[in-house]
């Protein structure tokens, strides 16, 4: 890796951090009974006794009483009884009629501490594609409640050419920048919940059924304003019974649903006071004080039309039930540790980046992506940083990921800091 990279990476995060591991394998983690940290990669299983700084050796994953396990588990969480549960992807296309539908999403449980792992239990209704984006809540009475999305019509460009994609200069090349903003596709959320620790499944009510509004979009002036898609969201339980979730949109903020029965109906999506580009957040609910934490690419509609969308990751807390939310610091930002801590919301309209955007420098990256674990007084943050030079397109409309690995330029990588969670206290403060 060029050492450039390694450092405006270290530059772009907080001084304060307790390590910064760059080009880390992507891990889904959980604390342990005996303090040590589980982490998961595809197949394979780890521990660290450091917080996630150095790992042992990783060991396959094991089905209970079988070989091998096939596929990846994601997102880790405690459930009530002790048990660990995550969600698995099995490995390609699943067989016979579902090709053509091969999103789904399955459960599996560990009464080992992640040694071995039950057989898996299908969350998703057969023939639907659908998408975990995010760690579940596992509320009071022990439900487990999953946000899941999914979506329709087009979402990738062709193979070649730059597509839907707009553009910025980059040096004496032209790079893709602005993500999803001008692509044809619709995309929805809604919940599932287990009150059996993943044995069985069900949707939200009303998913599925006409007219019944279980599926959570945007809906703007009684539909005079359009229909607008949600996708990639966060979950927490703020108070016993009572969750929130927020959901990525184009529409400058997250917008936001509440339910009351413990995820079994979700009210109509509306927008929060949280100032974003389209990009997903993460969310937890910190144990010891009830507070809400959501890091997320804060940025503003000036910012995402320059292509600057994911350059800044913010913290903010919410210490009533994510009513009301206190700007605390910035994870990451290519502006440094000064960079402003709070965007003002803008008014509620589509935002993207221009069909050209402005010449971008050739030292560009971008943080996005983040991810949340808690262990002991610290907060780990997983999150994926790349340079803009992963981004170009050639002359051909050829994109750099479309080459082969050894023909490829820039850096697309997993980068893991930890922060002492006091630090995302210090410097809380209350705008609007």
């Amino acid at each position: 890796m060029v050492l450039d990279f390694e450092e405006r990476v270290r530059e772009c995060v907080p001084s304060e951090a307790n390590y910064v591991e760059i080009d880390t394998q992507a891990r889904s983690m959980i604390e342990l009974g005996d303090g040590s940290l589980f982490g998961v990669s595809g197949a394979s299983r780890s521990t660290s006794l450091d917080g996630g700084k150095t790992w042992s050796e990783p060991m396959p994953l094991t089905q209970t009483g079988e070989s091998e396990m096939d596929g990846s588990l994601r997102h880790l969480a405690r459930l009530k009884s002790g048990r660990i549960g995550a969600f698995w992807s099995k490995p390609g296309r699943e067989s016979g009629p579902e090709q053509q539908y091969e999103q789904s999403e399955w459960f599996r449980v560990s009464e080992d501490e992640g040694k071995t792992w039950s057989r898996p239990i299908r969350v998703s209704e057969p023939y639907n594609n659908v998408c975990i984006h995010n760690e579940a809540a596992i509320t009071g009475t022990g439900r487990i409640v999953a946000a899941a999305y999914t979506l329709v019509g087009r979402a990738l460009p062709p193979r070649k050419g730059i597509g839907p994609y707009t553009r910025a200069l980059f040096g004496d090349q032209v790079a893709r920048v602005g993500a999803h903003g001008h692509e044809h596709f619709f995309t929805y959320c809604w919940a599932y919940y287990s009150d059996d620790e993943g044995q069985t499944w069900h949707a939200n009510e009303g998913k599925g059924k006409w007219g019944a509004g279980g599926e959570l979009f945007v809906t703007l002036d009684y539909s005079a304003g359009g229909h607008w898609r949600c996708n990639e969201p966060a979950i927490a339980e703020v108070s016993p019974g009572h969750l929130l979730m927020l959901m990525r949109t184009p529409l400058g903020r997250f917008f936001q649903s509440w339910s009351a029965d413990n995820g079994t109906t979700w009210s109509h999506p509306e927008p929060s006071a949280l100032a974003t580009a389209l990009a997903p957040a993460a969310m937890t609910r910190l144990p010891e004080t009830g507070d809400l934490l959501v890091i997320w690419n804060q940025a503003s509609p000036e910012e995402i039309e320059k292509g600057l969308q994911r350059h800044r990751l913010s913290a903010a807390m919410s210490q009533d039930g994510g009513t009301t939310w206190l700007r605390a610091r910035n994870v990451f930002s290519v502006y440094g540790e000064n960079d402003r801590p709070y965007v003002e919301p803008p008014p509620i309209q589509n935002y993207r980046a221009m069909e050209l955007s402005p010449r971008l420098p050739t030292n560009d990256i971008q943080g996005t992506y983040p991810f949340i674990t808690l262990w002991k007084d610290q907060v780990i943050v997983r999150f994926g940083s790349r340079d803009r030079a992963y981004s170009v397109v050639d002359p051909m409309g050829i994109r750099n990921e479309d080459r082969p690995p050894e023909a490829r330029q820039g850096h697309n990588v997993s980068v893991q800091i930890a922060l002492p969670l006091s630090w995302f206290y210090e410097r809380l403060t209350r705008f609007g």
